[in-house]
C-alpha cells in the first residue's frame, strides 16, 4: 500500500514538471502614425507661377474666387496680402499675364517664375529695383507719356524684357508712375535730353518708344536704384508703341 502511494506521489510529481507554460500575452502592434496632412498652398503661390499663364480664366476663379472686378480684360483680386490683376485674351477665356502689386505684404520670391534667373538666394519683389530687374533680366524702358500728360492719370514708366529662350519665352516686365522723386528726376532728364536731341514733337508723339536703345543710357543709371510698383509677366506683354512710322 505504500508503495502505491508513493507511486502516485510520484506520478504527480512528474505531471506537474511536464505542464505547459501559460502563453506569453501578445504584445498589441504599435499604432501607424498618421500620415501628414500635405501642406495646402495659398492662393497667390499657386497665381503667381508661370503655368498660370494658359490657364482657363473659370479654373483659375475656382483657386482664387471671382474677382473683385473685371473691365477691359482685366481681372482683379486680392489674396494673402496681394493685389493681382489677370489680364485674359479676347473672349476672357484664357490668361495671357499676370500683374502683381509690389507692397509690403505682397514680397514673394521669384523663384517660381524665374528660376535659376531669380539669382542665388533668390531675389524677392520688395528687394526689386529697376536696376536689379535690368541686371537679371535686360529689356528697354519705355513710357506712355513724357509731356503734357494731363490730369486723368499718372504717366508710368515700364522697363519690359521680352521672352527669350532661358525664360521659356516668357515676357516679363516692372513698372511705376512718375510720382516719387527718383522716378520724376530719372524720366525729366530722359526727356529733356530727347528733346534737345531730337524735338518736343518726338517726345510728345512718344517716339522714342519707337527706338528704345537709342536713349537707354540715359534713362537707366537715373533709374538704376528706383522702386517698381508692379511687377507682371507673361505673353504679349510687348509695349504699344504707336506710330512709327
Amino acid at each position: 500500500m505504500a508503495a502505491i502511494a508513493a507511486a502516485a506521489l510520484m506520478a504527480g510529481c512528474s505531471d506537474s514538471k511536464n505542464e505547459a507554460p501559460a502563453p506569453a500575452t501578445a504584445t498589441p502592434p504599435a499604432a501607424t502614425p498618421a500620415a501628414a496632412a500635405p501642406e495646402t498652398k495659398r492662393v497667390i503661390d499657386q497665381l503667381f507661377d508661370t503655368e498660370t499663364i494658359g490657364m482657363n480664366l473659370a479654373y483659375v476663379e475656382k483657386i482664387a474666387g471671382p474677382a473683385m472686378r473685371s473691365e477691359q480684360h482685366r481681372h482683379q483680386f486680392r489674396t494673402d496680402g496681394c493685389e493681382v490683376t489677370l489680364v485674359s485674351d479676347d473672349a476672357d477665356k484664357v490668361v495671357n499675364s499676370v500683374e502683381v502689386g509690389i507692397t509690403p505684404s505682397c514680397n514673394l520670391s521669384l523663384a517660381p517664375v524665374l528660376g535659376s534667373m531669380a539669382g542665388e538666394p533668390a531675389t524677392k519683389l520688395a528687394e526689386l529695383s529697376f536696376g536689379r530687374f535690368e541686371q537679371l533680366l535686360g529689356g528697354n524702358y519705355y513710357a506712355d507719356c513724357l509731356t503734357l500728360c494731363g490730369n486723368a492719370a499718372d504717366p508710368v514708366v515700364y522697363l519690359q524684357a521680352e521672352g527669350s529662350r532661358a525664360t521659356g519665352f516668357m515676357d516679363f516686365s516692372v513698372q511705376a508712375p512718375m510720382v516719387e522723386d527718383a522716378v520724376l528726376d530719372a524720366t525729366s532728364a530722359w526727356r529733356d535730353a530727347m528733346t534737345k536731341a531730337e524735338s518736343e514733337d518726338y517726345v510728345l508723339d512718344t517716339r522714342f518708344n519707337c527706338e528704345p536703345q537709342r536713349f537707354k543710357d540715359v534713362i537707366a543709371p537715373g533709374l538704376k536704384n528706383a522702386k517698381p510698383t508692379v511687377f507682371s509677366f507673361g505673353r504679349g506683354l510687348k509695349f504699344e508703341q504707336g506710330d512709327c512710322n
